[in-house]
């Protein structure tokens, strides 16, 4: 066998030499957990060394894309192996929108916090016409830390991204199409794939490395900024309430009195 994960699903299709990838963890929506961000980097590091494979469709088998972080497993972590956790969170966003090969995200009936950034490594994103994204970063005490903010507001515009994120809307797919951030399902990911086999592979890579350039560098350094504030936002520990509409967060009063050693002594990602 090829591929041999527990958290992935891989399937080979040699007709238009892709690949399908299916989040594999139906018991718990599809969580991210850190098996899932090592195989997912794993994935990649394979990816970069194989240019026959003209595209890569990462899905789900449930009708929820992902629904963010497995706070679970990130409550049981050391700070120093938590700060780590995301760092490769980080990474595997990265890498992914440097692959040559065209990622697509099927997001089926949509997804949640985390799991829409993680939707955000991948050049086109599809999702069902009766589906919606959660914007519930700040609800679930997340500060977007992979593009959420930064690379969600070059492809949908400040306005769009400003409001979805601060208001924790839930946005339908008819404003999420219209807005650009994703196709609908009359582009289906087999009539993707079989377009894009048809490409020149030079010319896919190679526009692919322009529209990336024209971001990244942007993407890079506002990330930092982005990490700075997240990183800040989880010393209040707010994230490891079960309830999203817990009136026991932390009094922004009370955090700003020690902001400045937050900032000073989080471990960089």
């Amino acid at each position: 066998m090829l591929f041999n994960y527990n958290t992935l699903k891989v399937i080979l299709d040699t007709s238009t030499r892709s690949i399908k990838v299916f989040l594999n963890r139906p018991e718990d929506n599809n969580r991210l957990n850190i098996e899932m961000l090592f195989e997912l980097e794993g994935l990649a590091s394979w990816l970069t060394s194989h240019l026959e494979v003209n595209s890569v469709v990462i899905s789900s088998e449930t009708d929820e894309f992902c629904s963010g972080f497995d706070l679970n497993e990130l409550k049981i972590m050391s700070d120093e192996k938590r700060y780590k956790y995301l760092a490769r969170f980080q990474r595997v966003i990265q890498s992914y929108k440097a692959l040559p090969q065209t990622i697509i995200c099927d997001l089926r009936n949509g997804a949640s916090s985390m799991g829409i950034e993680l939707a955000l490594a991948a050049d086109i994103r599809l999702i069902n016409k009766k589906g919606q994204l959660n914007f519930n970063f700040l609800k679930e005490a997340w500060v977007p830390m992979c593009g959420g903010i930064s690379l969600l507001a070059e492809l949908v515009g400040k306005s769009n991204a400003w409001q979805w994120v601060l208001s924790s809307k839930k946005v339908e797919a008819d404003r999420l199409i219209n807005s650009g951030f994703v196709l609908d399902y009359s582009d289906s990911c087999d009539e993707l794939m079989k377009t894009i086999s048809e490409q020149s592979p030079v010319a896919r890579i190679q526009a692919k490395r322009a529209f990336y350039d024209t971001v990244h560098k942007q993407f890079d350094e506002s990330i930092h900024f982005d990490t700075a504030c997240a990183q800040a936002s989880m010393k209040t520990d707010d994230w490891r309430l079960e309830n999203e509409d817990s009136e026991e967060f932390t009094a922004a009063r009370d955090f700003s009195t020690n902001v400045k050693t937050n900032y000073t002594n989080t471990p960089h990602m």
